[in-house]
C-alpha cells in the first residue's frame, strides 16, 4: 500500500504544480491494490494494511495538497444491470459536483437565524501510543456545507462500559467554546440557540461544561442520538414502517425515529429486512419540546452529501463527525500544515 499511495502523492503533486489546477482528482484504484490491502477472509468494503485505510490516506493526500479526491475501485465499475449504472452514475455526478463547486449540490430549507448544530464523535491518534483523543466536530449553521472541526488533544477522557468516551468538565469546556468561538468568526455574533448531538448519554461533568461554555446562549439543547436500540415497529400494512413514523414514552422522553423505512414519494423501502428506528434521548439540559427535536434530526437525515440517497439513517451531524474522525486518525493527519474544514475533502 505504502508504495501505491507514494505514487499517488507524486501524481497529485505534479497536477498542484500545473498551472491549471483540476476541480477535482479522481484516483482509479488497481485490483492488485484491492487484493493486497483487503485482509484475508473480508471483502473490499475496506482497503486497509497494517491498520491504515487507503481510502482514509488518499483523502488527506488530496487535502494536503488542497485538491478533493473521487476514489474510483474496480466493483464500482463492475456493472451488471441497468440500475446499478444509474445509481452509480448519480452517486458519482452528485460527487463530483460538490467537490468541484466547493459548495453544496441542492439547496436546503432554511435554518433558522442564530441556531448552531453541531455532532460530535471521538478519534485516537495512531502515533504516541494511541493515547492522545481528539473530538471530530462536524458543524452547521447555514444549511449549506457541513464545517469540520478538530479539537486540541482532551484530557481527562473516560470511557464507560460500553468503550464510549465522556468528556471532563474541561474537555467539554474547550469542545463548546471552539464549536462557538467558530460561529461567531463566521457570523459575527455568538448564536441564541445552541445544538450538541452526541452518540452516547450526556455525563454530569459533561453537562456542566457545556453550561459554562455557553453561558452567553440564549438556549441549549444536549441531545443523545443512538444507532442501533432493541426495538422494531410493524405497522399493519405490507408495507415496513413510513420514513418519519415517531414512536415517543412521553414518561421516560426517549423517541423511537424511523429515518428509514417506506418512502411514499419513491413507492418502495431502499433497504433490506425490516427497518429499524434510531433512539433520541433530549437530554435534561435541553430547551426545546422533544418532538421540535425529533422533527429536526429527521431534517438533517437529508444532509448528507456523500450519497444521492433519499435520506441516511443517523443525522449528518453525527455521521459526518464519524466519518472525518476516521479520516483525522490516520498516520498522515500530523503531517498536513492545517487541517481544512470543508467536508468535500473527506467524502
Amino acid at each position: 500500500m505504502e508504495r501505491f499511495l507514494k505514487q499517488v502523492r507524486k501524481d497529485i503533486e505534479i497536477i498542484e504544480r500545473d498551472s491549471v489546477q483540476p476541480n477535482a482528482i479522481i484516483v482509479c484504484i488497481p485490483q492488485e491494490v484491492m487484493d493486497a490491502c483487503t485482509p484475508e477472509n473480508q471483502d473490499h468494503a475496506r482497503i486497509q494494511s497494517e491498520g491504515s485505510d487507503l481510502r482514509n490516506r488518499i483523502k488527506l493526500i488530496g487535502m494536503e495538497a488542497r485538491i478533493p479526491t473521487q476514489l474510483i475501485k474496480p466493483s464500482t465499475l463492475a456493472i451488471r444491470t441497468d440500475r446499478q449504472r444509474a445509481s452509480r452514475a448519480w452517486n458519482l455526478t452528485v460527487g463530483l459536483l460538490y467537490k468541484s463547486q466547493r459548495g453544496h449540490p441542492w439547496k436546503t430549507r432554511q435554518i433558522e437565524d442564530g441556531h448552531c448544530y453541531a455532532g460530535l464523535s471521538f478519534y485516537r491518534e495512531r502515533d504516541e501510543g494511541d493515547d492522545v483523543i481528539r473530538a471530530a466536530l462536524a458543524h452547521v449553521f447555514h444549511g449549506r456545507d457541513h464545517i469540520i472541526l478538530q479539537s486540541d488533544p482532551l484530557p481527562d477522557i473516560t470511557e464507560d462500559e460500553n468503550g464510549s468516551p465522556h468528556l471532563s468538565y474541561e474537555a467539554a469546556r474547550q469542545v463548546g467554546e471552539q464549536i462557538l468561538e467558530y460561529y461567531e468568526a463566521q457570523k459575527g455574533t455568538r448564536p441564541s440557540r445552541f445544538v450538541l448531538h452526541k452518540p452516547s448519554v450526556f455525563w454530569e461533568e459533561e453537562r456542566e461544561g457545556l453550561l459554562d461554555a455557553t453561558d452567553s446562549v440564549r438556549d441549549l439543547d444536549l441531545v443523545w442520538v443512538r444507532r442501533r436500540p432493541k426495538i422494531r415497529l410493524f405497522p399493519p400494512t405490507d408495507y415496513p414502517a413510513m420514513r418519519g413514523t415517531l414512536l415517543s414514552v412521553p414518561d421516560d422522553d426517549v423517541h423511537y425515529l424511523h429515518t428509514s423505512g417506506y418512502v411514499p414519494e419513491e413507492t418502495t423501502y431502499q433497504g433490506s429486512g425490516v427497518p429499524s428506528p434510531i433512539e433520541i434521548r433530549p437530554d435534561e439540559i435541553c430547551e426545546t419540546p422533544s418532538l421540535e427535536i425529533c422533527k429536526e434530526i429527521l431534517f438533517f437525515t437529508k444532509l448528507d452529501w456523500n450519497t444521492s440517497d433519499y435520506a441516511i439513517r443517523m443525522p449528518a451531524t453525527v455521521s459526518v463527525a464519524k466519518r472525518v474522525g476516521t479520516i483525522l486518525s490516520e498516520v498522515d493527519t500530523e503531517s498536513i500544515s492545517e487541517v481544512q474544514p470543508q467536508y468535500f475533502y473527506y467524502m
